[in-house]
């Protein structure tokens, strides 16, 4: 799959990042949303409605983008137990794309890193967890870096919408190594 090389301005804003301890940086990121599902359950299952206009997510926001949906995917990661690398899919970003993602299946720690140089909350990491046990959805604006971690021994089916497609002749997608030093985050889950 082709993606695209990693700008300057993403190289400074990793950077920028490295001169400040992640610890330091956990916190919201502008512009990620998260809606918490409404589950309607009977003896026979349930039912969900994931998306639909006038949306607001748990802040009162609207959560539709003003821009169309333009692809729907599905992404699988395989639970094998244990910690890093094995249980990660990160980190990615996008220039023009909003992802939207649900994981249907199984639990995930969704972890952002906001790389936009302007931004009120440059640099700050912000932690999601989704999946059974917490029904939602988040909301990935432009520029803000973000993958996942399965977090049980199931694997993991993360659906996801997106407002531009895929084109791999113009891909809006690029990559950053999950352990990049500058961003720093810790991906050990540690037992309590």
């Amino acid at each position: 799959m082709p993606w695209m090389p990693t700008t300057e301005a993403i190289e400074q804003a990793l950077e920028r990042m490295s001169r400040i301890p992640a610890s330091r940086r956990i916190g919201r990121i502008d512009g990620v949303m998260v809606k918490t599902f409404h589950k309607w359950a009977d003896q026979r299952g349930y039912f969900i409605e994931q998306l639909k206009r006038g949306d607001l997510d748990d802040e009162g926001n609207p959560f539709i983008p003003a821009q169309p949906f333009a692809q729907m995917s599905r992404s699988l990661a395989y639970a094998r137990g244990g910690n890093p690398p094995e249980l990660i899919k990160a980190f990615h970003w996008h220039k023009r794309q909003w992802d939207y993602w649900d994981v249907v299946q199984g639990n995930a720690r969704v972890v952002l890193v906001d790389l936009r140089g302007d931004s009120a909350t440059a640099g700050n990491i912000q932690s999601v967890i989704l999946g059974e046990h917490s029904p939602r959805m988040v909301a990935i604006p432009p520029y803000v870096a973000h993958g996942y971690q399965t977090l049980d021994l199931r694997d993991v089916i993360l659906n996801y919408y997106v407002t531009e497609p895929y084109d791999p002749s113009d891909p809006d997608e690029g990559r950053i190594p999950y352990n990049d030093p500058r961003i720093g985050f810790d991906w050990r889950i540690e037992n309590i």
